[in-house]
């Protein structure tokens, strides 16, 4: 009984510690998320700019049906990925 006892007693300190460690962490790493974010976020518009400045010059001598798809949907993946930043930069401007 004493040692069951001692378990859960462990256990329990274990998951009060854990719980309290991971909250305290990011509240005092949110200055840092934000730029990180949006670092992340202009890495993602690039490389999608990139992948479609390539499908543009891969598919020019070969207009098909599927290129024509294919380019427009990473022309939405720049779109979507361009907006995500606006929105990541213009959060940052206003805190």
């Amino acid at each position: 009984m004493n040692r069951t006892r001692t378990t859960v007693a462990a256990i329990f300190s274990a998951a009060a510690f854990s719980a309290v460690a991971l909250t305290a962490a990011p509240a005092a790493q949110a200055d840092d998320a934000s730029t990180d974010t949006c670092g992340t976020q202009q890495a993602q518009l690039d490389r999608a700019q990139a992948k479609y400045a390539e499908l543009q010059e891969k598919f020019a001598a070969h207009p098909t049906t599927k290129n024509k798809k294919a380019k427009k949907a990473q022309a939405q993946r720049v779109a979507r990925a361009q907006a995500r930043l606006d929105k990541c930069e213009a959060g940052s401007t206003d805190s």
